[in-house]
């Protein structure tokens, strides 16, 4: 079983965009059921980043 840091590590860009508009695309069928607007991917990029400052570097990634 590969460890977190070998899974990122093997994985680029592509999964991670792929996986936010999946992500989003969920998203937004739950808020089309409950009559709220779909959330943009601005807004989506805006939120990633938002969390991304309390996310821990990995250790292969120095000081990035």
């Amino acid at each position: 079983m590969a460890t977190r840091d070998e899974l990122y590590q093997k994985f680029g860009p592509k999964l991670m965009e792929a996986l936010a508009l999946v992500i989003m695309d969920e998203i937004n069928i739950l808020r089309e059921q409950h009559s709220l607007p779909a959330r943009t991917a601005g807004q989506i990029v805006d939120a990633i980043d938002t969390k991304l400052q309390n996310v821990t570097n990995f250790s292969w990634m120095g000081n990035q």
